[in-house]
């Protein structure tokens, strides 16, 4: 059995959370139930009890609505019981459901307080719960002010709802603006943006998506915020020869980077994809990798990977590698 021991506290939050958030967005979908509920179990036993997931997971997916991955989760804390549910830290998503069936990212339900409310309500009604421990606002949304989507997320904590609230996909300055707009009330927890080892180049378009850059990482450490990135492992490009890097991710820097990751993974019985994960959660500024699972197999390489410690000058040298890749 994996026990962390590097544990952390997210603000608001007053349990342990493991290195390692348990990415749920296929599940119910592309993962069969009872397989879901089989990994969740396994990632109890092994202290994986942070548990991620959105209200808009999968609809993307032939004949999904978005219902699915809460709806899976739901049906694991009916079957389990309340002791199991108190077991798992439980962060949902909110903003970026379509606003009508067969719907869109340009007609999503957004982040005005009323909407938001509805939204977190219908979540929790889905996941068998009477509380989150952790609601984001999923995407951002520049229709509405700040201060009144901070308001909107604030209520929520008032309410019961969540017991702290979070951002996906901010940019440097909208986090900023963010703090600022928090006033007395509770701030962001914590920040879960795009990132991984290797760096696209400076012309990448990863729309929807935002990149967790250095300039946003700044900002969040003099904010107190905890750091999150989805899609560490690139879908299976650094480990599978069936997956080919995203295109952004290809450019002149792109094999100096992965010939440091592959040395660096050799030298501590890992490979490149769990050397990714390792290095997030051990770099200066810790980033809590959301992987997604469908396996028994994926499950136990990614807690390997998260428990396993890295000599801070093999930690240096990535960060040097890294970071000269645009230079």
């Amino acid at each position: 059995m994996t026990t962390f021991e590097n544990t952390m506290r997210l603000s608001g939050v007053d349990v342990a959370i493991p290195p390692l958030a348990l990415g749920t967005m296929y599940w119910g979908t592309d993962v069969a139930v009872p397989v879901a509920h089989d990994l969740l179990d396994m990632a109890l036993e092994r202290g994986a009890t942070f548990v991620d997931t959105a209200n808009n997971y999968a609809f993307w997916r032939e004949g999904a609505t978005g219902d699915e991955s809460e709806q899976c989760l739901g049906a694991w804390v009916a079957a389990r019981g309340s002791a199991a549910r108190e077991r798992v830290t439980l962060a949902t998503k909110v903003g970026a459901r379509p606003a009508r069936p067969g719907g869109d990212l340009s007609d999503a339900m957004g982040l005005r307080p009323a909407s938001v409310a509805e939204q977190v309500r219908a979540s929790l009604a889905r996941l068998r719960t009477d509380h989150v421990d952790l609601v984001y606002a999923h995407i951002d949304d520049d229709t509405v002010p700040m201060p009144e989507i901070l308001g909107g997320l604030q209520q929520l904590v008032t309410d019961g709802l969540t017991r702290a609230i979070a951002a996906s996909n901010l940019t440097a300055p909208r986090l900023a603006e963010a703090t600022g707009a928090a006033g007395d009330g509770p701030r962001y927890a914590a920040l879960q943006n795009r990132f991984t080892y290797l760096t696209p180049a400076p012309t990448a378009d990863l729309s929807p998506h935002v990149l967790l850059d250095e300039e946003t990482v700044v900002v969040a450490r003099d904010a107190g915020v905890s750091l999150l990135g989805y899609s560490p492992l690139l879908s299976g490009a650094y480990t599978r020869t069936d997956r080919e890097l995203p295109e952004g991710f290809r450019h002149s820097g792109t094999q100096s980077a992965l010939s440091a990751l592959h040395d660096a993974a050799d030298a501590h019985g890992l490979d490149a994809g769990q050397m990714v994960l390792a290095w997030m959660t051990q770099r200066t500024d810790p980033v809590i990798p959301v992987v997604g699972v469908s396996s028994r197999e994926q499950l136990i390489s990614a807690a390997q990977a998260v428990s396993t410690h890295i000599e801070p000058r093999v930690l240096d040298a990535l960060d040097h590698t890294r970071n000269g890749t645009h230079r």
